[in-house]
């Protein structure tokens, strides 16, 4: 086989090939593809590792606007009726669209109720938690937001 190509390639360009020629441009094709190939792995990796931050960043805040919903909700519960909870906590769920608010609603107090209303957003892998206390008078029904915060899970 290799008479056959020494023979042609003299055909064809009127030279000898010249035993081991052509070694060093094999090496070098084969060097100069695997960094081409390395490099493109490499900018695949950093797109997903980018796109994938930001698509975190954005689950995170629907997490925190669907607990911010829980505690919303929760006022509008305990201002339509200020002997809401009576004893213990009542807990229920929210659906917000594709996104859940856990609520917990607890009381304590006898003239003055004061309410501790927690609600933990879960937006798809994303967790966030707020707490809110809220001021209700027994008898002039005054309901006052004293404080929402965010506490870790």
């Amino acid at each position: 086989m290799s008479e056959f190509l020494f023979r042609s390639h003299k055909f064809l360009t009127g030279q000898a090939l010249r035993p081991g020629s052509g070694q060093a441009a094999l090496s070098f094709i084969i060097l100069v593809s695997g960094i081409i190939i390395e490099i493109a792995i490499a900018g695949s990796f950093v797109t997903y590792f980018l796109s994938a931050s930001g698509l975190g960043e954005r689950l995170s805040y629907r997490a925190l606007s669907v607990a911010e919903t829980g505690i919303r909700d929760a006022q509008v519960k305990i201002v339509r009726d200020k002997d809401f909870v009576s004893a213990g906590s009542y807990v229920y769920s929210l659906a917000v669209g594709s996104d859940i608010a856990s609520v917990e609603i607890s009381r304590a107090g006898s003239e003055v109720y004061t309410y501790t209303i927690d609600s933990t957003g879960v937006a798809s892998t994303r967790e966030r938690k707020l707490v809110a206390t809220m001021i209700v008078h027994a008898t002039s029904g005054l309901a006052q937001l004293q404080s929402i915060t965010e506490t870790p899970l």
